[in-house]
């Protein structure tokens, strides 16, 4: 059964109320919720009455706005919105921490014959978390001209 507009509102406000409660942010201050949000998005200032109206759904962020949600929230854009695909919980280090490890699980050990991925698996793991959704982003487009899920 095709979800209404409404429904995929009152989805996605039910997912960004739970993580803001995940990650500290007091849900009856739209204020407060849209000044760090501010602080940490370069595009286009959000409003307290913006905020309210995406924890009411009443409304839904532009595609850029819920990149930069989900970059702060730690979750692919693509859960944070639709709510399928992985939550993709992503714990940033601190930016004067470097472990210099990237461990791959074993679905991933075919991969490294080819010829310079570790170097960019390596380059991948040091972009911000606003960076590597665009970079997502990027693939699952060229994914998808490609036939491929």
């Amino acid at each position: 059964m095709e979800m209404t507009s409404e429904q995929h509102r009152i989805a996605f406000s039910k997912r960004l109320s739970h993580e803001l409660k995940r990650v500290g942010q007091p849900l009856s201050s739209p204020t407060q919720i849209a000044r760090v949000f501010n602080q940490q998005f370069s595009g286009q200032a959000v409003t307290a009455q913006t905020v309210r109206k995406w924890l009411l759904a009443e409304a839904m962020p532009t595609q850029p706005k819920l990149l930069a949600l989900a970059a702060w929230l730690g979750v692919s854009a693509q859960w944070l919105r639709y709510g399928s695909g992985i939550k993709m919980e992503v714990a940033a280090p601190h930016p004067t921490q470097q472990t210099g490890l990237l461990v791959l699980g074993k679905e991933y050990a075919g991969l490294a014959h080819y010829a310079g991925i570790i170097p960019l698996l390596d380059k991948l793991a040091r972009l911000s978390p606003r960076d590597i959704h665009l970079v997502e982003g990027l693939v699952q487009l060229m994914c998808a001209e490609q036939g491929e899920k």
